[in-house]
């Protein structure tokens, strides 16, 4: 009984002492969110196509808006995904506020500009859905 109640209060000891009182004045860090899209190809899917519109149309879209551009990780180990594509929201979680933020409708302006017009564009999001045989996306965000 006697080595319970030490053993308590010695991790009550060290809860209080792990546990700064200072740092909840501290203001908080900013947070950067991301999204991490992992796609798996359709069959007959032009891989090099694909990465092509990205370069080409989407990141050069996503810097004219102000965003960064996506990074592109193939994956080599996972039999469900081929790819994943990360891109920081500009908003952070507040992206998940609106229907349509500012950043998201600067880039669909920007890309519609970049491949010549809504028709353009429509066809554009045809051919890349095509080339995916299926996809998910997480959000996640930096704890600082």
């Amino acid at each position: 009984m006697l080595r319970s109640l030490k053993l308590a209060a010695a991790v009550t000891a060290f809860t209080l002492v792990a546990t700064p009182v200072f740092a909840q004045d501290e203001p908080e860090e900013p947070r950067t969110t991301y999204s991490v899209t992992m796609f798996e190809f359709a069959e007959d899917a032009d891989e090099n196509r694909w990465l092509e519109v990205i370069e080409t149309y989407i990141n050069p879209a996503r810097e004219a808006a102000g965003m960064s551009p996506q990074a592109i990780h193939w994956v080599m180990m996972n039999p469900d995904y081929d790819i994943i594509v990360v891109a920081e929201e500009p908003d952070g979680m507040a992206t998940f506020d609106s229907h349509a933020p500012a950043s998201r409708m600067a880039f669909v302006e920007a890309l519609t500009e970049m491949v010549g017009g809504e028709e353009q564009l429509g066809a554009l999001r045809e051919e890349m859905d095509a080339m995916v045989e299926d996809s998910m996306t997480l959000y996640t965000h930096t704890h600082p």
